[in-house]
Formats: structure tokens, sequence, C-alpha cells
């Protein structure tokens, strides 16, 4: 059968944010190779090798956009056990996809299929809506062939969640132990959930008989009673205190987009105190953190948070921002091309 491999984890992925110029520096060891797996840059003005580190250089971004860098660097596949690879990233604002198509993202459900020898150029894509700072990860994964026809069996347990009790803004901290209790490598993604909503995960790899705690922080924002734990193992009740700030609405403009196209949601958020209060909210599609947005309230009012969200397959998605809902949207497939008759002059018909 086969099984996941975690082949190279980007140690440090840094958005150094000064004004609209983030850099993002990714840590991928001192060959950047592993099980078969080469990579390297590409283009020299965003990517280059320096102390053992791919670094990013994305510059002259503009504000609240979506800035592009095609073919950045090249994942090489010398392996013939590898079927299938894919980015996991749980950076916000940040994608990867295939040469130059910023629709070909890849992900675990979009994954290359490379074949030994091949190479796949990868661009880049940052939202500067959603740029941070601090210390993120992602992790390339692939999916080998396992010759030895042994598969893993990675279990979770010992949740603890702490504090239980926190004031607004304050953080979470929640850990679990994963261990692999069958005969070969697998891995394994630890999901948090706040309420069933997957807010963060973590990817891990672990082989046969090993064990790993995967650790995470949660600033607890809103006011209320929640459960917080990590998916498959557990959950805690968490109480919040605070001023009672809350998302009053949250509705999308148009319910029913073509594939592709882009919907736009909308949320507002009260703040009955009487001084002025940051607030990150959260947009979720199908129970997943998928954007987020920071704000600040002024006293005594309120503010609108616009989000915009492109949705590339057809189906029904539900959406919710900070735990209300905003209702669903129905994504269709593309109706026919309609091609019309022109006249076309004798020089251009003859050409």
């Amino acid at each position: 059968m086969p099984s996941n491999r975690v082949l190279l984890t980007a140690a440090a992925v840094c958005f150094l944010v000064a004004l609209v110029v983030p850099t993002a520096a990714v840590t991928l060891g001192e060959d950047r190779e592993a099980d078969g797996v080469f990579m390297e840059p590409t283009d020299s003005r965003y990517a280059t090798i320096d102390g053992g580190e791919l670094r990013l250089n994305l510059e002259k971004l503009n504000d609240r956009a979506i800035t592009r860098a095609d073919d950045v660097f090249t994942i090489t596949v010398t392996n013939d056990d590898v079927e299938h690879l894919w980015i996991e990233n749980d950076v916000p604002g940040l994608t990867f996809y295939r040469g130059g198509d910023p629709t070909a993202t890849i992900s675990e459900s979009r994954p290359l299929t490379p074949t030994s020898g091949s190479r796949t150029s990868i661009g880049v894509a940052v939202d500067t809506h959603e740029a941070v700072s601090g210390t993120k990860t992602f992790t390339v994964v692939a999916q080998h062939e396992d010759e030895d026809e042994t598969e893993s069996d990675i279990d979770g347990s010992n949740l603890s969640v702490s504090p239980t009790a926190v004031k607004a803004g304050e953080t979470v901290t929640v850990n679990a132990t994963y261990r692999n209790n069958g005969d070969g490598w697998g891995t394994e993604t630890a999901r948090l959930t706040v309420d069933g909503t997957v807010v963060d995960r973590r990817t891990i790899a672990l082989s046969s008989g090993e064990e790993e705690t995967v650790s995470f922080e949660r600033r607890m924002e809103w006011p209320g009673t929640y459960d917080v734990g990590i998916e498959g193992v557990g959950t805690e009740s968490v109480t919040v205190e605070g001023p009672q700030v809350e998302v009053s609405s949250a509705t999308i403009d148009d319910t029913t987009i073509t594939a592709g196209e882009t919907a736009t949601v909308r949320a507002t958020v009260r703040n009955p105190s009487d001084r002025s209060l940051e607030r990150t909210l959260e947009l979720a599609v199908d129970g997943i953190v998928v954007d987020t947005r920071t704000v600040s309230i002024p006293a005594n009012g309120e503010q609108t948070v616009t989000f915009e969200r492109r949705f590339g397959a057809a189906a029904t998605y539900e959406v919710g921002v900070s735990g209300v809902s905003a209702g669903t949207v129905t994504v269709e497939e593309p109706g026919p091309f309609s091609i019309q008759n022109r006249e076309l002059s004798a020089a251009t018909t003859a050409a």
C-alpha cells in the first residue's frame, strides 16, 4: 500500500513586514534534498540559496493585493517510488502553484504526480491582505509506494489545554501526543479546532514505534465559552472573559457563482466598550479557516470587514466568520462558450 512520508520541512517561513515589503525565508536543510526530492532556485531575483536556506525575496508588494512570482524554484524527483507530491502550507496568504499558472495550486487534493527525473517549476503568490510577521512552516510531502507493504497506524492521545480560563487577547496552549503503532512510516495532520472549526494544523512524520508531541498556541479574542482541542483526540472547555465584542452579522453578496469566480463575504463586528479594540476575524469554508483580517473597532462603534474568496470547484460550501454563519455559496460549472458570427474583411479572411 502507499504510505505518506514528509520529505522536507520548511522550519522558518518569516514575513518581515516593513510597510508593504514582506520577505520570506524558507529553511530547507544543508543539501535541500531528501528521499529523492531536490529543490533549487530558478529565478535569482526572487530565490537564492544562502547558508542552507532557500530565500524568497518578494519586493515592492502592493498593499491589500496579491503579488505573484512565477517559476521561483523547482522540485526535481529522482525516486521511482514517489507517486504523489504536494505542499502543505499553514502560512496565511502564501500559496504555491505550478509554473506560471496561479490557478494550478499544489495541495493534497491537487498533488503533483511526478516520474523519476521529472522537474516541476513552482510559483509563489503572496496575499498582502494577510501577510503576517513571525515564524511559520510549510511542509513538502510525498506519497511513496511502500515496497515492504507495511502500514502506519498513528494515534493521538494525552490532550492538554491550558489555561482553561483566560481574558480576551490571552493565549491558550494545546498539546497532544502522537504515536505510530504500525509497521511502516507515515504522516499525520494534527488539526486544532475551536467549536469544531479547524483554525490551525500541523503535519508530522513518524517511523514505526516513534512518538511526538504536537503543540499549538491559540489567541482567544472573543468572550464566551468554547470547546478547544485537537480533531480526533478530544476537546476541553475554555472560558474567555472580556468586553462583549461580537460579530453581529455575516452575509454573502452573491450566493451563486461560477467556478473560478470570487465570492464577497461581509461581516460586521460591534464594540460596546468605551475604548477602541482590535480583533482578528476568521473566514471559514466548510469548517476550515481559510482567511483572516485584523480590524480596529472604535469605542461604542462597529466595523464592517470584507473577505474575497475564490472558488475553483463546483459544489455548495458552508461559509462563516468567527463562528457566525454567513450561509452557503453554490458554485456552478461554467456554461458552454458561444461564438458569434462576424463578417471579416477580405484581407483578414485571406490571412
